[in-house]
């Protein structure tokens, strides 16, 4: 698999956080037009922008996806472990606005066999320690999306961890 620059990455991630609407943007109050007169209507209709409220639903909407698809996984009863980043990137993307995260995510690090194994070893590592530091297995992650595989060193090392 070919590496992605950072520039691409950086460029994704800015895709990624652009504004959803023109509400966002920076106006000068100087160059600002004047406010339109007040017309007086018998008319009863209103136009809104529900843009605020789109966001909000779609943020809750990811959130809850994640949050179900985690307590799914942690209480298989064949397989307890974490979410990998590749499945919780597309958790989020129940929102559309989370889909080029998880197409990034998907393009630089596709889940193997390695990336469940440090899912694994990191759900029984917080199952004993809840407030432990996770910063070993997000290396491993690290190196089982590169290498597809994780070394013994690294495998014995997170066991010990647990």
């Amino acid at each position: 698999m070919r590496r992605l620059n950072l520039t691409t990455i950086l460029a994704a991630v800015a895709f990624a956080v652009l504004p959803l609407s023109k509400s966002v943007a920076i106006v000068c109050e100087e160059c600002a037009p004047p406010p339109p007169a007040p017309h007086h209507s018998t008319s009863s209709t209103h136009s809104s922008s529900h843009v605020g409220s789109w966001i909000v639903a779609c943020g809750i909407a990811s959130a809850g996806s994640l949050i179900v698809g985690s307590i799914v996984q942690a209480n298989d009863r064949n397989d307890p472990r974490q979410l990998t980043i590749n499945e919780a990137a597309w958790h989020s993307a129940v929102c559309l606005f989370f889909l080029p995260l998880a197409l990034l995510v998907q393009s630089t690090c596709p889940d193997n066999n390695a990336t469940y194994q440090v899912a694994r070893l990191a759900f029984r590592f917080l199952r004993r320690h809840p407030v432990g530091d996770q910063s070993p297995f997000t290396n491993a992650y690290a190196e089982a999306c590169h290498t597809g595989r994780l070394s013994s060193a690294t495998r014995a090392f997170l066991r010990s961890l647990i």
